[in-house]
């Protein structure tokens, strides 16, 4: 029990041993051995030969306070209960903040111990009280089960807490909060839909119910607890084989929060409110559209973006044929997919940007389009086949090379004719496409010698992958011969230099830098996978651009086939694998600035670090995403001059860009930013701790002598002077005259 604010804690200590238990006076002012507090005599209270059963009382820190450490009664209640008890019969106010065992007690001086019991405080367990209460604090459930008052003492059966009423046919825990008037468990039961969860299922089902009630708890990890506990699956697995729950809680927390609310807990919300005659509806999404409580991505304007995009598409070369028969919430995705193909085709391109303008920027792309299965993300495998053709064909001889070289190898150690030819040697190709199933090794020699002079100057390719399944991609990653490639991943968006250095006689040695796009299509599930709390910090979300794909429409029998896109598409990704030399972007750069700046000064404003890190990346795919589109649609300029004349139009474009990749990486990446840099302050808060020496120094007046310095130091003489000497050397103090000091700091700090 904590009792705070007590000026003169000896005095009233002296009161207890006086008046409340007359075994006390035995020894004034001595620590008894046998603890009297505990002792037989009765109080004045009433209380029987047991005694107030106290084992430790002693004086706090600050000087100003008492803990008293008592054994705790199963009839006088819970933790709580015993303390306002024990305050009553002491005459005291009890800090209720310190409830349960979640605050622990500081550590004391020797000489600040008024009372101890050494033989039962190391040694003191109370079965009885742990049987009967231990199961409630596990949920949480700290509050007084009783009304204080200053009556005899209750029977063990009197107030029974809430917690141990199950079964008895008295009201349900009201200690816990409601949602939106409706218990927990009336909506846990809906969850279940009225079935027993069967051995072999409860594990699981535990972790899914722990999930869902993210949803409807404002994440509290403390309240899913509490409900999961009494959920009466739950209560079994906990008595078979005492089930670690705070384990199940954990991995919960840990799994991707979506915006939208899961489908089973939005049906038995729906169900429970229903039953209730509630007029209290469900929590209405933020958006401009109706949605299904299915649909994750709901929160996003999605059809503001689709609007807009209509809008531009007679505008630009090529956005007719990608948008064709496609569904208004998948334009995004095309959008940013195919600009990335088509400007890893403009790869013999640069542009110089507003940060650090004397770096030659590349046209950079990570791209994740991601959709629940069946949602059609096959439509971006069906443009890479078309877009990336000139890349296709043009691999195509050097992969056939390299296959007949390796198949030489293998002829050499069959045939005893062909071990008499010349040395066979590896031919040099230039293959830019790679597969998620490629080594280290011809990953990086392929990159270093995709090599092409242009204009005056030696210019690297970029690599490019592309897979429809974004959990072959993170499979591949674990493996030995792929082991690099997450950190190669990071380099790529900037082109970062990396480099190796191995003893093997096949790998290449040296320095070289990232030049790799890659476009990956996958579910919700495998970009949790992919991008986690854990690896959050690695940079790779603000490098990433993850645009959903709904799955929303329905599949047309009839569509509108036109034989001439296919060719359209074909023909630009021809021209624009010609692009040559600096494109001028002005117009551009001025447009990703202002944006930019106008949202960092509200994330100043706000102190909001995630926020930044957020921003700091879109400006690029602003430019990279529109790039392409406005070096089509003003081909003939560009053509003929080599210039841009960029228009309203183009910087619209631009502007749309980055608020698709500003909202997405929001909605996908937001509350792991925040969180990440929650847990940072965390790990690097400094507490202020204070020393004896820098309390003692404090103690000091402003003039001092050497029987005072003694006396607040307790110090010897000659261990005095010595100290004074020092301090006097290191101008923290200074001498007056003899044997007279002065401080000249308040106070020392670390």
């Amino acid at each position: 029990m904590d009792v705070d604010h007590v000026d003169n804690p000896r005095e009233v200590f002296e009161k207890w041993r006086n008046h409340l238990t007359p075994a006390l006076s035995k020894g004034e002012g001595e620590v008894s051995p046998r603890g009297d507090l505990e002792g037989g005599s009765s109080s004045p209270s009433g209380e029987s030969e047991r005694g107030l059963g106290i084992l430790l009382v002693y004086i706090t820190p600050s000087g100003k306070g008492l803990k008293i450490v008592f054994k705790a009664r199963t009839e006088w209640g819970n933790l709580i209960d015993n303390q306002h008890r024990m305050a009553e019969l002491l005459g005291v106010e009890v800090d209720e903040s310190c409830k349960d065992s979640s605050r622990m007690s500081f550590v004391c001086r020797e000489e600040d111990v008024l009372f101890i019991n050494e033989d039962e405080l190391f040694s003191y367990e109370n079965k009885e009280f742990a049987a009967k209460y231990e199961e409630a604090y596990r949920r949480g459930e700290n509050a007084p089960t009783r009304t204080l008052s200053n009556s005899p003492l209750k029977g063990e059966n009197d107030s029974a807490p809430l917690a141990n009423r199950e079964g008895s046919g008295e009201s349900p825990d009201t200690t816990l909060p409601l949602y939106h008037d409706v218990p927990y468990s009336k909506i846990v039961e809906a969850w279940l839909k009225g079935k027993q969860v069967k051995k072999g299922d409860r594990h699981r089902t535990s972790m899914m119910l722990a999930n869902q009630l993210r949803y409807i708890t404002d994440n509290d990890a403390t309240l899913i607890e509490r409900i999961l506990r009494d959920v009466p699956f739950v209560k079994e697995i906990m008595e078979e084989r005492n089930e670690d729950i705070s384990a199940t809680i954990e991995h919960a927390m840990s799994q991707t929060f979506l915006s939208g609310m899961p489908k089973r807990m939005s049906e038995a919300l729906k169900q429970v409110l229903q039953k209730e005659n509630d007029s209290t509806s469900l929590p209405k999404r933020e958006g401009p559209r109706e949605s299904p409580p299915s649909n994750i991505y709901a929160t996003l304007p999605l059809d503001e973006w689709a609007s807009e995009l209509k809008k531009l598409t007679p505008k630009y070369p090529c956005m007719k044929e990608l948008f064709r028969n496609l569904h208004p919430h998948k334009m995004p995705a095309v959008l940013f997919s195919s600009a990335a193909m088509f400007g890893t085709l403009m790869t013999r391109a640069w542009y110089h940007f507003w940060y650090e303008p004397e770096i030659e920027r590349r046209l950079n792309y990570c791209i994740f389009v991601i959709g629940d299965p069946g949602a059609g993300k096959n439509v971006i495998e069906k443009f890479y086949h078309l877009l990336a053709q000139p890349m296709l064909e043009a691999d195509q001889p050097g992969i056939d090379a390299l296959n007949k070289y390796k198949d030489s190898r293998t002829e050499r150690t069959t045939s005893t004719k062909a071990q008499k030819g010349d040395a066979l040697k590896k031919p040099n190709v230039i293959i830019r496409v790679h597969p998620s199933r490629t080594s280290t090794g011809e990953f990086i020699r392929h990159m270093i010698g995709a090599v092409e002079e242009v204009g005056d100057k030696m210019m690297n390719l970029h690599m490019f992958s592309f897979d429809s399944e974004l959990d072959n991609v993170t499979k591949n990653n674990k493996g030995a011969d792929w082991k690099d490639r997450e950190v190669m991943e990071l380099k790529a968006f900037h082109n970062e230099q990396d480099g190796q250095m191995y003893a093997n006689q096949e790998s290449i040695s040296g320095m070289f830098n990232v030049y790799w796009n890659f476009i990956y299509t996958g579910t919700p599930y495998a970009l949790a996978r992919k991008i986690t709390q854990r690896n959050f910090g690695s940079g790779m979300s603000t490098r990433l651009a993850v645009i959903p794909m709904p799955d929303e429409g329905m599949a047309e029998r009839k569509q509108k086939v036109d034989l001439k896109a296919n060719d359209v598409l074909r023909e630009w990704a021809n021209r624009l694998d010609k692009v040559q030399g600096e494109i001028p972007i002005e117009p551009l750069n001025d447009v990703t600035y202002e944006w930019q700046a106008g949202k960092m000064e509200i994330a100043d404003f706000n102190e909001d670090k995630a926020e930044r890190s957020i921003l700091k990346r879109i400006p690029y795919y602003g430019i990279g995403v529109s790039l392409p589109f406005i070096l089509m649609r003003h081909w003939k300029e560009w053509s003929e001059k080599k210039t841009l004349k960029m228009d309203d139009t183009d910087k619209q474009l631009c502007l749309l860009a980055m608020e698709i990749q500003y909202r997405t990486q929001q909605f996908f990446f937001g509350e792991m930013a925040r969180r990440y840099y929650e847990d940072q302050n965390k790990s690097f808060e400094q507490v202020q701790r204070s020393t004896r020496y820098q309390v003692c120094y404090k103690k000091l007046p402003e003039q001092f002598g050497i029987e005072g310095f003694m006396q607040v130091f307790g110090l010897e003489n000659s261990s005095a002077r010595k100290a004074l000497t020092r301090l006097v050397k290191e101008n923290v103090i200074k001498r007056m005259s003899r044997g007279k000091y002065e401080k000249t700091l308040k106070e020392l700090h670390n």
